[in-house]
């Protein structure tokens, strides 16, 4: 007859094994779980792979013209900033001209000098406009 001892003894064994046979088990599957089928690609994927291509070379292309751009961009940039430069040099300039000969230069303009070595500019008359009256509308029509 079996003892109590021996009926343990068999379950811990099947127990152990079946744990062992699992991890074995989950380990193969983990290193490569889904084995290299030797069946074509489907077609949609072939479509997509395709469609991947074709958005990566038209990304390459839009890169280089978008870059070309900046470039120009920068080109025209620098050449506009030189030409400020050069203006703000001018004015200056004729800023320290006036100064020069004790002239306060006006703050809106300091080149409004003219033929005669004037440097006050007018203001132009400005005039009151009262605002016309409302107009009133009727809520029936």
């Amino acid at each position: 007859m079996t003892t109590d001892r021996s009926r343990r003894r068999v379950k811990l064994a099947a127990i152990t094994g079946t744990v062992i046979v699992g991890a074995g088990t989950a380990v193969a599957i983990g290193a490569n779980p889904f084995p290299a089928a030797d069946r074509p690609k489907d077609a949609d994927v072939l479509a997509l792979e395709a469609r991947e291509q074709a958005l990566n070379r038209d990304a390459r292309r839009v890169n280089a013209v978008n870059a070309e751009r900046w470039a120009s961009y920068r080109t025209d940039l620098a050449a506009r900033r030189r030409q400020i430069a050069q203006v703000n040099a001018v004015n200056d300039r004729v800023r320290a001209a006036i100064a020069a000969r004790g002239q306060s230069p006006s703050p809106s303009y300091a080149g409004s000098s003219s033929a005669s070595g004037s440097t006050s500019a007018s203001a132009p008359a400005a005039t009151y406009v009262p605002p016309a009256a409302p107009v009133a509308r009727s809520s029936s029509s």
